[in-house]
């Protein structure tokens, strides 16, 4: 695939990177043109979508490090600075990014659920452009696989070179950008239906993590954390916060009498 798009100079840009930022002007500049027709107030948004990338891919960055993978930092800490080799774990966005929010709406005394609608409708914008960064840069690849839609990756900077070899493997990463489309769809529809704040929230969270973590049985990326019998990192993260949505769906539906 490739890892760098193009050079600045002798300065090589990585495709993941690049494709973060086009992530985050997408869905900021979507969730804007949707907030300013329900009546939110559209600096705010393009407040939050900044913050967001930047607890996102802080958030993504520790969690793999710290939780996934320390050994392998630990024995060669310039690694945690090879970004083009992988190594983001959107749980940990997930578990920053509310923080920083939180802080953002109590600064500017802003209703919390509203907003995280907004956002929620816009973030399947996100999910696709990083996939389709992963996809460049070799990260987050599948298992060996003998069916006729399996990718071989062959340049010596990605992750799936690095520790699979020119070997065919599930396209993960396109598994997950059909799931990025689908729950695209799934959100807006809920959205423009949407009967109290906070359901669209909770709706992509269960519509994030199911499929999730069935697409994780096909990833081969065992630096992600996976334990004993195959359950992966990211599907308890995954099963967790099912639950917690579905409780507090039922929580903000019967606080507004619906």
């Amino acid at each position: 695939m490739r890892p760098y798009l193009f050079h600045i100079g002798e300065t090589p840009v990585s495709s993941f990177f690049f494709l973060i930022l086009v992530a985050t002007l997408v869905s900021t500049f979507y969730a804007v043109w949707v907030g300013k027709r329900n009546g939110l107030n559209p600096t705010a948004i393009l407040d939050l979508g900044i913050i967001g990338m930047m607890a996102g891919v802080l958030g993504a960055r520790i969690f793999h490090i710290l939780v996934e993978a320390p050994d392998y930092y630990w024995e060669k800490p310039i690694r945690v600075f090879e970004f083009w080799r992988g190594g983001f774990v959107s749980w940990g966005g997930f578990i920053l990014i509310p923080i920083a929010f939180l802080v953002y709406f109590r600064m500017r005394r802003l209703p919390v659920w509203p907003y995280l609608d907004i956002l929620c409708v816009a973030a399947p914008i996100i999910k696709f452009f990083i996939r389709v960064g992963c996809l460049l840069a070799g990260c987050c690849y599948g298992k060996p696989t003998d069916l006729p839609w399996g990718i071989i990756f062959t340049h010596p900077d990605s992750a799936a070179f690095y520790f699979m070899g020119t070997v065919p493997l599930h396209p993960t990463q396109v598994y997950s950008m059909i799931h990025a489309g689908l729950l695209f769809l799934l959100v807006n529809w809920v959205y423009r239906r949407r009967r109290f704040a906070g359901q669209t929230a909770c709706i992509l969270a269960i519509g994030w993590s199911l499929p999730r973590a069935l697409i994780e049985f096909f990833r081969g990326d065992a630096d992600r954390g996976v334990y004993e019998g195959g359950i992966s990192t990211g599907q308890i993260m995954g099963l967790l916060t099912v639950i917690l949505f579905l409780f507090l769906y039922r929580h903000l539906r019967r606080r507004h009498g619906t």
